[in-house]
């Protein structure tokens, strides 16, 4: 028998059809090893278009202020930067360490 691989409610067999009809839990539409209801409540996820990993949406305020931080910092450190020109790989993946190094 599946389970939901968060809250163990029964996925499949007679139990899950009155899991379904008493609590209305099936499986999730995007994702048949959770209950629609643990999908609910999963936090949403984002891609950094910085460091390019992907935050928890409840961290998100952190993480945008880290990303201003960087930004600030790339300007203190070179005036003349631009963020609509293009920027060497290696500077980049520099100021992605910054930010991977202090885990926000």
């Amino acid at each position: 028998m599946r389970r939901c691989k968060i809250c163990k409610v029964p996925l499949e067999g007679p139990l899950s059809k009155v899991a379904n009809v008493l609590f209305k839990i099936k499986p999730a539409d995007d994702n048949l090893d959770i209950c629609n209801k643990c999908a609910a409540d999963k936090p949403k996820k984002y891609k950094c278009q910085i460091c390019d990993r992907y935050i928890d949406e409840s961290a998100a305020l952190s993480h945008v202020k880290a990303e201003e931080y960087i930004l600030n910092l790339i300007k203190k450190d070179h005036p003349e930067w631009q963020h609509d020109k293009e920027t060497c790989q290696e500077c980049l993946e520099y100021y992605r360490k910054l930010i991977k190094q202090a885990e926000i």
